[in-house]
């Protein structure tokens, strides 16, 4: 019995043994194949992304190029807006230059012959010789202002003033224009008293003239503008607010580009009455005292409010 334990448990090990041997060669063999096929998918998906990282960069070379050429082209019309832009300043500067005298000369002989005992036709022509030239008085001033911002020689002449002061001094003047027009201009509430900036005398006054022409211009007879100033915190600020024709919402901040006319706008006459530039000019005039101004309207036909505001103190 002992002799057959003897040879059957090593028969047994030596057996459980090969099994083992066999089982680990199967398992090696598998593991193996199925690194194999791992590694090779790893080495597609390498060569894949390989392929679209050279194609991509291709493509950004491509797009370089193309992107270099449309900045040599883009530098190169700019070029030529700036050197179109210069012309036009040039051009600019020289009209009113030139127009000045002759229109200066054209309306004093017109007051002269208006002196002078003649048909009421004729001094009806006469007076509207002068009205015209008064308008084209204004489009030249205008228009040398523009040229000025443009060349950025727009200067502030800045003196300690009472911001007060320069709605009484021009107040009188736009009143009579009221008047004439068949509007009623009121100031509303009590003039602040001391309400101080350090400003442009005349470029604040006609900002503020600027906008009360425009309210009387587009408020209908028999309707009303106001004016109010006062005192915002470390501001001074001027509201203009009419009864006209109003603004479009989408309007509000393209009225104080250049040469900007309402489009909703229809009454022709009203149009030609102005070219679009005074308000743009106003803007300039106050961003250079690092103030801020806008328009506010509830819709067509329901007014609108124009204010202004500049930094108050010494």
């Amino acid at each position: 019995m002992e002799m057959v334990f003897i040879i059957i448990v090593p028969f047994i090990l030596l057996m459980a043994g090969a099994s083992f041997l066999v089982v680990a060669q199967v398992s090696g063999f598998i593991q193996s194949g199925s690194l194999n096929r791992r590694q090779h998918f790893s080495n597609q998906l390498i060569q894949q992304n390989m392929i679209q990282i050279a194609m991509a960069q291709s493509q950004i070379a491509q797009r370089s190029t193309e992107l270099e050429v449309l900045s040599s082209k883009l530098v190169l019309s700019n070029q030529e807006l700036g050197r179109l832009n210069a012309m036009k300043s040039k051009f600019l500067s020289m009209v009113v230059h030139d127009v000045r005298t002759p229109l200066a000369s054209i309306r004093g002989f017109s007051e002269l012959l208006l002196k002078k005992n003649m048909g009421d036709k004729e001094a009806q022509y006469l007076k509207n010789i002068v009205s015209s030239t008064d308008q084209l008085g204004h489009l030249i001033a205008d228009l040398t202002d523009l040229a000025m911002i443009e060349a950025g020689k727009l200067k502030m002449e800045n003196a300690v003033i009472d911001f007060v002061d320069i709605a009484r001094d021009i107040i009188p003047g736009i009143s009579v224009n009221a008047q004439k027009k068949g509007v009623d201009l009121v100031v509303g509430g009590t003039l602040p008293s001391g309400l101080i900036v350090n400003g442009d005398r005349f470029r604040l006054s006609q900002v503020l003239m600027n906008l009360l022409n425009n309210a009387i211009k587009f408020t209908p007879v028999g309707r009303q503008v106001e004016l109010t100033i006062r005192s915002e915190g470390r501001y001074a600020a001027a509201y203009v607010k009419d009864s006209g024709i109003g603004i479009h919402p989408s309007e509000t901040k393209r009225i104080f580009e250049k040469f900007y006319q309402a489009k909703y706008q229809k009454d022709e006459k009203l149009r030609k009455q102005g070219w679009g530039l005074g308000l743009s000019i106003a803007q300039e005039i106050i961003r250079s005292h690092r103030g801020e101004i806008g328009a506010t309207s509830p819709g067509l036909g329901k007014g609108s409010t124009f204010w202004f505001r500049v930094p108050a103190g010494v």
